[in-house]
């Protein structure tokens, strides 16, 4: 998938497909396969001038919620979002983007701390079969180690590879927040959650920034970065934990578009 921070094993961080990467293209699912029409009505993909850079998933009629990363020193002007298809050239309808909120504790430099952002649509999407609001966490609610998890997006399906058509997605399992972190050696931050396979070889790649970890029916993650090539053995990819922002997504995604 496009837009997914990303360390390389060489040495460096950034976000692939994001405004600042070192890193360019962008990647699907590892290992993934067709998501149905209809199973997950809540993801969208957030576009920048009309090219799918970043997952993000429906909040209400009004919000997506997305990875700051993934609008990082872009403007409104040049977003897109497609909601209401599993094939980005296939149905959906297309909103334009009106505003950008990203979290005011983002930090890139911190192995992107509060990865998470909001972007308001000038139009309302029409819920449907497609197209429906993602379930949220409670606030601070946890999520186990060893809980079976499901990423999704459109992303590559390899480092260097290309956008998916179809919609991706693929099961892995959440680790626990001291496994992740002892497995990086990079600060892992309380307000992340950490998934993949011990082998390696399934979960996000570039392009899947943004997109949605799910489990128990619940929104619990959004992509934010990794370690390249995507999957490989032994790093989790790294998730804004979406239970530390319910308040903070609820509070700031009430207006009208």
């Amino acid at each position: 998938m496009l837009l997914l921070a990303t360390v390389a094993l060489a040495g460096f961080v950034s976000a692939l497909g994001a405004p600042h990467s070192i890193i360019t293209g962008g990647g699907r699912i590892v290992n993934g396969t067709d998501a149905a029409p209809g199973q997950y009505p809540f993801i969208a993909s957030l576009q920048y001038r009309g090219k799918h850079t970043c997952g993000s998933s429906v909040v209400n009629e009004c919000y997506i919620v997305t990875a700051s990363h993934c609008v990082d020193g872009r403007e409104p002007v040049d977003l897109t979002v497609l909601a209401g298809t599993a094939v980005l050239g296939h149905g959906g309808v297309r909103h334009a983007a009106q505003l950008i909120t990203m979290h005011p504790g983002y930090n890139p430099d911190a192995m992107y701390e509060n990865d998470i952002a909001l972007v308001k649509l000038s139009s309302p999407i029409t819920f449907n079969d497609q197209a429906q609001p993602v379930a949220l966490p409670n606030q601070l609610e946890p999520t186990k180690g060893g809980t079976l998890a499901t990423v999704i997006g459109w992303g590559f399906p390899y480092t260097d590879g290309g956008v998916m058509e179809k919609l991706q997605h693929v099961n892995i399992t959440v680790y626990d927040d001291e496994k992740c972190q002892s497995i990086h050696s990079l600060e892992v931050h309380d307000t992340n959650i950490c998934a993949g396979v011990p082998e390696g070889g399934k979960g996000q790649c570039s392009g899947d920034s943004g997109g949605p970890l799910i489990a128990g029916g619940h929104q619990v993650g959004i992509v934010s970065w990794s370690v390249k090539p995507c999957t490989v053995a032994p790093y989790p990819g790294v998730y804004t934990e979406v239970a530390h922002y319910v308040d903070w997504i609820r509070e700031n995604s009430k207006d009208a578009c």
